[in-house]
């Protein structure tokens, strides 16, 4: 079937409605979401409209109430939606060669501090209470093995970026932190492509299994062959322009579909997670560099 008669084959009437989690800076985001709307329409043949970059509790309501078709969402608000089964993943964002990382807790090198049985009674530095990377998601982890959170944390540092994480356990102004790191999937015994400390000698206590950095996912109720056609669109690559717009969009260099081996160790952390917040953070770490 040619790309004409897959277009026909979805319908052109087919009207799919984009959005993206509200990020720092929405008005540019705004306008390359116009840029990766146009692109996709170009790509499918649908009639693909952008939504806008709106806060967490709007775009779920508007996801829920069948307002939006395709969303980007942040892992937490990504797997919250498809347990709910509001949402269908259909595309990771690939960076750098990498679509997964993980959130670790990490301390300096020297530290007495080795694993998870350390931690009692210990100065913490976090990104964000909002942070998926940089607070909930390693704080769950934590749980999930058994550590009391108000135990192991008694004087928590909240410090905005993953950088001022690093600089304050480097600095043993806390004696752990919280961040990421993005392992080399093709070589697990190799180093990590790139971690939220740089080239710093830490030692890492906890880590989660990999787990995606953002997701991809339409509305349950978009017709299966309407999520194959944009699945395709995205994976295969094949528009230039597509992929440009994505690339300034997401930081994406392109895309592959999600697994449930991928999306399960996120699952499992989301039903133990203590703490969550309306607005978790729509922020992905920074990509991969090789």
């Amino acid at each position: 079937m040619g790309e004409n008669d897959q277009s026909s084959a979805a319908g052109d009437s087919t009207k799919v409605s984009v959005a993206i989690a509200l990020t720092t800076d929405p008005s540019t985001a705004r306008a390359l979401l116009d840029r990766f709307c146009y692109a996709l329409g170009q790509a499918t043949g649908l009639d693909v409209e952008p939504r806008g970059v709106l806060p967490a509790p709007q775009l779920l309501d508007e996801l829920a109430q069948g307002q939006i078709q395709l969303v980007w969402l942040p892992p937490i608000l990504a797997l919250r939606t498809t347990v709910d089964k509001r949402a269908v993943p259909i595309a990771l964002p690939v960076r750098a060669g990498a679509s997964l990382y993980r959130a670790v807790l990490f301390t300096r090198s020297e530290s007495v501090v080795r694993s998870p049985a350390d931690l009692v009674g210990l100065k913490a530095a976090w990104v964000d209470e909002r942070s998926a990377t940089g607070y909930l998601i390693i704080r769950a982890h934590l749980e999930s093995q058994g550590t009391v959170l108000a135990e192991a944390f008694v004087d928590n540092k909240f410090l905005g970026t993953h950088e001022d994480v690093a600089r304050a356990v480097l600095d043993g102004e806390v004696d752990v932190g919280a961040s990421y790191l993005y392992p080399d999937d093709t070589d697990p015994e190799a180093p990590a492509i790139r971690a939220g400390w740089g080239d710093a000698d830490v030692r890492v206590v906890a880590q989660t299994s990999p787990i995606p950095v953002d997701v991809i996912a339409t509305d349950r109720q978009v017709p299966v062959e309407v999520q194959q056609l944009v699945q395709k669109a995205l994976i295969d690559g094949s528009s230039a322009e597509l992929m440009a717009a994505a690339k300034e969009l997401l930081a994406a260099d392109g895309f592959i579909a999600p697994t449930a081996e991928q999306l399960e160790p996120i699952r499992l952390l989301l039903g133990k997670m203590s703490e969550k917040p309306v607005t978790p953070h729509s922020l992905f770490p920074p990509p991969p560099s090789r």
